[in-house]
């Protein structure tokens, strides 16, 4: 229906528009007017109902000259169409030529190629915490090996120490004013109840230090770090390593602090890094220096530190004064008071 519709509208503008042509070959091109006989000009595009309607088309509007230089063209027209068509061009067969967006996907395969290649041969570590991330969620920094990371219990998002002395009694992600003692403590064990990994290590961690008015018990530290563990959290990984080192709170095993520690080094955790390499002490010194290496590469001084003493007394490598000056100084420079008394050690007489 619709087709028909447009094919009948189709026939009617032609219509109108022969009508429209035919008006205007039976009227005067000057005035419109319509008589019995026209005067039809040379060129055929033009006529006139009288010679001074021609006159004044000839000599005021200037076709005298448009008349000329259409009669002197309609010879090369007809020419041109009595001209035989030009042959066809020649048709080559073969592959198509390669164009310019070729040539950029090509490129851009190739960079996604090469990323790849980056990726597997340098795998990034696995995240210590989903709810962490890998920055400070207000200042978007890098997390700081050296510096303590803040969880605020009202809301469970982790900050960074220079971020938390500058927030103020409102929290800048759930609103909530700042909860102390019996609140904060409220607040921490709605989100345990919830299964929050980062809340559950926290929750351990003032057991372990009897904070929030918590009466200090490592017994109950570590059954909530047994908790955290199992939910793949680093930090309860390392506290509860840390009781079994001691045997604070539990029966003392070297062996399942050194497994704990070594979950989550793998992880890349700094912290356990060196604590693994502390924990192997004499009995595999080779480990424990490429252990504090890979904690070391993260920026955490008293990794720098502890391979610099490792080449100073030759553990797991040759002595190398020069070498335990250089890591010295790296953790010197970034405040670590241990290795400023060894660097002054080095260079007295």
């Amino acid at each position: 229906m619709k087709a028909e519709y447009v094919e009948k509208q189709r026939e009617y503008e032609e219509k109108k528009a022969r009508a429209k042509a035919l008006q205007l070959r039976l009227t005067c091109t000057i005035c419109g007017a319509k008589p019995k006989t026209l005067l039809n000009c040379p060129c055929r595009t033009t006529q006139y109902c009288s010679t001074d309607c021609q006159r004044i088309d000839w000599r005021d509007r200037g076709h005298r000259k448009a008349c000329k230089k259409i009669r002197a063209e309609r010879p090369a027209e007809a020419a041109r169409a009595e001209a035989p068509p030009s042959p066809p061009k020649p048709v080559f067969y073969g592959p198509a030529p390669r164009s310019h967006a070729d040539e950029v996907r090509t490129r851009i395969a190739t960079e996604h190629e090469a990323a790849r290649l980056r990726r597997e041969a340098n795998p990034e570590p696995e995240p210590t915490s989903v709810g962490c991330g890998s920055r400070c969620p207000i200042c978007l920094e890098d997390w700081d090996v050296n510096m303590r990371r803040v969880l605020r219990v009202c809301c469970c998002r982790t900050v960074c120490q220079s971020c938390e002395d500058k927030i103020g009694t409102d929290c800048p992600f759930c609103r909530l004013p700042r909860g102390t003692g019996a609140e904060a403590l409220a607040r921490l064990r709605r989100h345990v109840e919830n299964e929050v990994p980062e809340a559950i290590a926290q929750l351990g961690i003032a057991y372990h230090i009897g904070h929030y008015g918590l009466v200090k018990s490592d017994k109950k530290a570590a059954k909530i770090w047994k908790r955290g563990v199992e939910l793949g959290n680093v930090l309860s990984m390392i506290g509860l390593a840390g009781l079994y080192e001691k045997g604070d709170g539990v029966k003392m095993n070297v062996k399942k602090a050194k497994q704990l520690l070594t979950m989550a080094a793998d992880r890349g955790h700094a912290i356990a890094q060196c604590n693994l390499g502390l924990l192997h002490g004499e009995d595999n010194q080779v480990e424990a220096l490429r252990l504090f290496k890979r904690s070391a590469d993260q920026g955490l001084l008293s990794s720098m530190h502890m391979v610099g003493f490792c080449y100073q007394n030759g553990f797991g490598a040759e002595a190398d004064l020069e070498a335990a000056r250089r890591w010295y100084e790296l953790a010197a420079a970034g405040g670590n008071e241990l290795s400023t008394a060894k660097l002054a050690e080095l260079d007295a007489p």
